[in-house]
């Protein structure tokens, strides 16, 4: 019978992969951390930059309203 009080139980294969990976390749991981990093940031440019154009769209009438309303009042001196 093991007795988990002791230290004689033996670990779980996913600890020891992962208590390896982080004593033998930390720079390694690091690395993939950067780069997971970047390709998720990439990912979420080329996704956002359709929605971005269609604001744009959405937004520019009222920008120009805004501004024209800007050049009335201060051609009326208000």
């Amino acid at each position: 019978m093991l007795n988990i009080l002791h230290d004689d139980a033996v670990d779980m294969e996913q600890t020891t992969i992962a208590q390896t990976l982080k004593q033998n390749n930390a720079r390694a991981v690091a690395k993939l951390v950067m780069v997971m990093a970047i390709i998720m940031t990439i990912a979420l440019v080329v996704n956002l930059f359709p929605t971005m154009i269609t604001v744009m769209f959405l937004m520019a009438p009222a920008v120009i309203m805004n501004v024209g309303w800007l050049l009335f009042s201060s051609a009326i001196g208000a």
